[in-house]
Formats: C-alpha cells, sequence, structure tokens
C-alpha cells in the first residue's frame, strides 16, 4: 500500500480485495475448461459478493454497484439460467481488471470512481437485460 494516510479498515479491504481479485482470475480461467462448474462459480461469487459487500460498508459505490452486477450474472449462471461462454467469461475478466484500477485508485488517495468502466458496466448491463 502506497498511501500512508489510507484508514486501517481500507488497508485491509484492499488487501483483501486484491487477494479476492487474484482467486477470482484463477477460477475464470478454469471456468473456461468447465462453464458449468459449481465450485468454481461459487467461489468466484463469494468472491464478488465479499468485495460488494465490504465496498459497501466503506460507501464505495462503483465498487459495490460493479460488483452487484457480476454477482447477479454469476447467480444466474449457477442457478442454470446462464451459461458463462468466453465472451461472458472474457467479460468477467475484464471486471476484474476494472476493480483492480479501482483498488489502485483508492490506494493512492483517490475515490473509487474511474472514468473506464463504461464498457464494461453496459456489457454487464447488456447481459443482465437479455
Amino acid at each position: 500500500m502506497s498511501d500512508s494516510n489510507l484508514s486501517e479498515e481500507l488497508r485491509i479491504f484492499l488487501l483483501e480485495s486484491y487477494e479476492l481479485t487474484d482467486q477470482m482470475e484463477q477460477d475464470l480461467m478454469q471456468l473456461e475448461n468447465k462453464p458449468g462448474d459449481l465450485p468454481l462459480l461459487n467461489s468466484v461469487f463469494r468472491a464478488l459478493h465479499t468485495i460488494k459487500g465490504n465496498s459497501s460498508f466503506l460507501h464505495l459505490g462503483t465498487l459495490e454497484g460493479l460488483c452487484h452486477k457480476g454477482e447477479a450474472i454469476l447467480d444466474r449462471a449457477r442457478s442454470g439460467v446462464l451459461l458463462l461462454d468466453p465472451e461472458l467469461i472474457t467479460l468477467l475478466l475484464k471486471l476484474s481488471d476494472h476493480l483492480r484500477e479501482i483498488f489502485v485508485r483508492i490506494e493512492h488517495g483517490g475515490s473509487d470512481s474511474v472514468d473506464n468502466i463504461g464498457d464494461v458496466e453496459r456489457g454487464l448491463t447488456s447481459v443482465l437485460t437479455r
């Protein structure tokens, strides 16, 4: 962590969130070969759910909203309504990249808003409105 002005809660949140996105990315890459693997889906879902909940607690609305949309997609996949095809896995990996960008911005004393999340957010919304 580079900004010494971060609160202890924010430091812990960022450390945990980096770890969760690492695990999420590994699980998503495994899901490319096993699209319906429920334990992997559950693991990715839990990662986003944890980041979302902690974001809410810390009043990080952009993070919370992005995680909520990803979580909703994964919930549909877990229930069998949606199959995680390569395009959707790529979108979720892009979501993970944007989450990391937001973490870095927060780490350097900024807010959780990022200018270039529009494509990912539109993609997530598009999947949810199918």
